[in-house]
This record gives C-alpha cells, structure tokens and sequence, in this order.
C-alpha cells in the first residue's frame, strides 16, 4: 500500500515537472514571437536578426496573393521603412512546443490598418537559443 501510494507522488510531481517546463518553454517561444511583431511595429532589425535564422523566409498572402521574402529582405524593407513602424496588439492564438527543439507559435498582430494571422515555426540551436525558422503570414485589412 505504501509503495502504491509513493508510486503514484512520484507519477503526479513528474507529470507536474512536465507541465511547469512545457509552461516555461511557452514563455520563451512567446517571447520570440513578441520580438518579431515588435521588431516590425518598432522598425528595429537588429531586434529582428537576433530571432530570426538567416535562411528563414516568409510566405505572405494577401488578398489571395502569395509573397515571399527572405529574412534578409524583410530586414532590409524594415531598416529603409517600407515595413512596420505602427504600433499592433497582440492575441496568441496557440503556442506549442514540439518535442526539445521544434515549437509553433500561432498569433494575430492587429495595427488599426491591417489584421496580421501569423504561423512562426521556430528550432531551437545547439547553443539553447530559439530562432524563428519559417514564417506563414495572412494579412487582411480591419
């Protein structure tokens, strides 16, 4: 009965420690996600290039149009202001963690022009630090 009962403490505080580091891990990809909408809304690419991976690039549909830019070239378009500078509230719509390194972050960025659907699929490098690998972007007026 003891060891039953010792059995089940030690099931619940691993499923406990699993939830608290999905929960942390959540929190960090959040907090790459937020980089990015701000990066834009601020206009900083250094901000930018600090999450997003270099080979990265981004698929933009707007009005039934796809578009596609590098992170070079949304750097670049963010840096000469052709690119963001209005400020956007943020709604996450789904954060995930995928495995160790894999996580998705699904979010609306809303300026009071344009409504921005976001998909940022991120890995996370040897070196600990999560990047953003791939973003899927739909963008409607509001």
């Amino acid at each position: 009965m003891i060891v039953k009962n010792v059995m089940k403490v030690c099931v619940l505080f691993m499923l406990s420690f699993g939830a608290i580091n999905a929960q942390s891990s959540k929190k960090d990809i959040k907090e790459v996600a937020a980089k990015f909408v701000k990066g834009a809304d601020l206009q900083n690419p250094q901000m930018l290039r600090d999450i997003l991976e270099s080979n990265s690039n981004q698929y933009v549909l707007i009005g039934g149009k796809f578009s596609t830019f590098s992170a070079e070239q949304y750097i670049k378009m963010v840096e000469e202001k052709k690119l963001g500078g209005k400020p956007r509230t943020m709604k996450y719509q789904h954060a995930e963690y995928l495995g160790e390194n894999l996580a998705v972050v699904v979010l609306n960025a809303v300026s009071s022009e344009y409504d921005f659907l976001y998909q940022l699929s991120m890995a996370r490098s040897s070196s600990g630090k999560w990047e953003i690998v791939g973003i899927t972007t739909e963008v409607r007026k509001v």
